[in-house]
């Protein structure tokens, strides 16, 4: 049994098959929708391979090719560059998933930066020196450093200057204090620290010690680590303590400025 076509044609040479198959700039389309951007080859109504690139195809599955009459998706774009997006709003890097293209060229999701525990860092540093530090405070004291902020890329995170208190979102922190300091009290060769970290609602103690000359050359410096997992909300003020295993106290400490530093990265939900 033949199979007869009838034909609309219209100015623009565009074709219609009542045949439920629809063609534009061809009379032999590739599935129930063509457009032919480079036309079917005129002697035979045979598109080419190449002709392709420039097709956009419908399949019976309900497929729509750009650049392929072969789509093997409800989206194929084939192309070199094949896909733009322009007026793209912003995204929220702690709620919203991100997109990969696996070997074969399919858009997946793999979730959050959370989610993934891909570091998100806050950087603060010291810009001022401070003298006489910690003067006032004996074994046990500390002293709020009041540190400005350099980089956040931590969405919900925000830094209070004047009270040098940063206030968290919820996730699993690493956190970590880096000092670089004097102490040229006579007699005082062993400069100690800590900082009291968050932990939920409470804190944690972390100490170290850095022992030096006496004098004049008694540069000394740490660094002070840790991690922890925080709520929503969680307050905290930079703040570097004496601890209790030195011989300095008093005046004569200068807390460097610059290579004081606080640095928190968010390290997953």
């Amino acid at each position: 049994m033949k199979r007869k076509f009838i034909y609309l044609f219209f100015l623009s040479g565009s074709f219609i098959f009542l045949s439920a198959q629809v063609g534009i700039n061809t009379t032999n389309p590739q599935g129930v929708f063509n457009i032919d951007g480079a036309k079917d080859n005129p002697a035979t109504g045979v598109p080419s391979v190449a002709q392709q690139a420039n097709d956009v195809a419908v399949t019976a599955a309900g497929n729509m090719g750009i650049g392929t009459t072969v789509p093997t998706n409800k989206l194929h774009v084939n192309g070199t560059d094949p896909l733009r997006l322009q007026g793209v709003g912003s995204g929220n890097s702690s709620t919203d998933p991100l997109l990969v293209i696996d070997a074969n060229g399919v858009v997946k999701n793999i979730g959050t930066l959370g989610a993934l525990s891909i570091p998100s860092p806050a950087v603060f540093r010291l810009e001022t020196a401070q003298g006489n530090f910690l003067q006032a405070q004996g074994a046990g004291g500390s002293q709020v450093v009041p540190m400005t902020i350099i980089k956040n890329s931590i969405p919900g995170l925000t830094y209070n200057a004047g009270t040098s208190t940063i206030t968290f979102p919820a996730g699993t922190y690493q956190i970590t204090f880096v000092y670089e300091a004097t102490h040229n009290a006579t007699g005082c060769t062993i400069s100690s620290y800590f900082v009291d970290f968050p932990l939920n609602a409470t804190t944690s103690r972390i100490h170290n010690t850095g022992s030096h000359s006496e004098g004049a050359l008694s540069n000394h410096g740490g660094t002070i680590t840790y991690a922890t997992t925080l709520p929503a909300n969680r307050t905290w003020t930079i703040a570097l303590g004496r601890g209790q295993s030195g011989n300095c106290s008093g005046a004569g400490m200068n807390l460097s400025a610059t290579s004081t530093q606080l640095l928190v990265f968010r390290i997953g939900d």
